[in-house]
């Protein structure tokens, strides 16, 4: 049977604005109330960063507005999550590293949005991963001695150039990466990558060098590509759930729109912004965002590729502004595909771990 790797990116908005019960607990609440009542298992990428520069400022007497630690609210809902049978696994936005808090909210640092070209005077690339992934462990092992954080995701699809990271990851013992859109490509003012070429029809493949170069030969590094299909971008927004999601988080909206339309932190002018919306870029299945039609065609389009049975789908509890679509989707799914979790098929590719 095909299987369909239910995946969500856990954390706030980009630019660091947002209410963690109301942008992350409460929604990611819902849809697990919604994925469980079809036996499936989602993998949870958990924003480790942002969780520890939210644990930091409260810990030093800054409490941003919230009547109870944030922070501890995250980690008590993904021990919850891994004790009902589900995944937690690793996921860096850099922005975060040096992000200050100023005039009652979050400044993040722009100049560091890409985890690929990392660089900050507090701490390498290496150290980044690393912190990340033994933060993890720490906050899941004392409840459940198993656990291993066994993969990793870049935040906004921005893990190049990989070199490097592969080379961490092999030596912190870090297996997956689920990051690439393949055929996407974004050249804008933040984030920047070039996933064009690589096979739209693969479920995953082994990575030697470079996590966008599928490998010849196994290797101890899988590289579990996103499901994308090229659509026109406006098409998008023909979506009810879009619109009320861009409209609870205007600014940051608008801040992501001027980036995409942006290069090098010059505009794009007022006729590259219109023609953005008429032409065609790879989409994400996004759980969250899509309407009901458009997760009809994207499962018309996988149902094709009769030698893919691993299909990586995504969603942001942020975006979360009804279940309806969800569950349509899984109504849809659920005769046709198994729900796994990245850990529960380590064992199809390295013998368990």
């Amino acid at each position: 049977m095909k299987r369909i790797l239910l995946t969500l990116d856990y954390e706030l908005y980009g630019d660091g604005s947002g209410d963690v019960f109301k942008h992350i607990v409460e929604p990611t609440n819902a849809i697990l109330k919604v994925v469980e009542r079809y036996g499936a298992k989602i993998t949870v990428f958990f924003e480790v960063v942002e969780y520890w520069r939210l644990k930091q400022e409260w810990e030093s007497g800054n409490h941003m507005g919230y009547d109870r630690s944030p922070a501890e609210a995250m980690k008590q809902q993904v021990l919850d999550i891994i004790r009902r049978g589900h995944d937690v696994q690793l996921h860096i936005h850099p922005q975060w590293v040096d992000a200050k808090w100023e005039d009652g909210r979050w400044v993040v640092d722009l100049d560091n949005w890409r985890l690929g070209t990392f660089s900050s005077p507090t701490m390498t690339l290496k150290k980044l991963i690393a912190e990340g992934k033994r933060i993890l462990e720490e906050m899941i092992m004392p409840s459940f001695p198993d656990y291993k954080c066994i993969a990793i995701r870049a935040g906004g699809f921005n893990i190049q150039p990989s070199q490097d990271i592969v080379s961490i990851m092999r030596e912190l013992g870090i297996m997956f990466d689920t990051s690439i859109v393949p055929g996407a490509k974004e050249k804008g003012s933040l984030s920047v990558y070039d996933y064009t070429g690589l096979p739209v029809d693969k479920g995953f493949w082994f990575v030697d060098d470079k996590l966008e170069a599928p490998s010849s030969i196994n290797t101890n590094i899988v590289e579990l590509p996103h499901v994308a299909f090229p659509i026109v971008r406006f098409l998008k927004f023909l979506s009810l759930s879009r619109i009320k999601s861009i409209l609870q988080n205007r600014k940051s909206a608008q801040a992501s729109f001027s980036a995409k339309t942006s290069s090098g932190g010059k505009d794009g002018g007022i006729m590259k912004k219109l023609s953005f919306f008429f032409k065609k870029e790879y989409q994400t299945w996004d759980y969250c965002l899509f309407p009901i039609w458009m997760h009809g065609y994207f499962l018309r389009k996988v149902m094709t590729q009769s030698k893919r049975d691993l299909f990586v789908v995504i969603g942001h509890p942020k975006s979360l502004v009804s279940t309806k679509s969800l569950e349509s989707m899984m109504m849809k799914t659920c005769s046709k595909f198994d729900y796994p979790t990245i850990s529960s098929i380590s064992n199809k590719f390295f013998g368990g771990i």
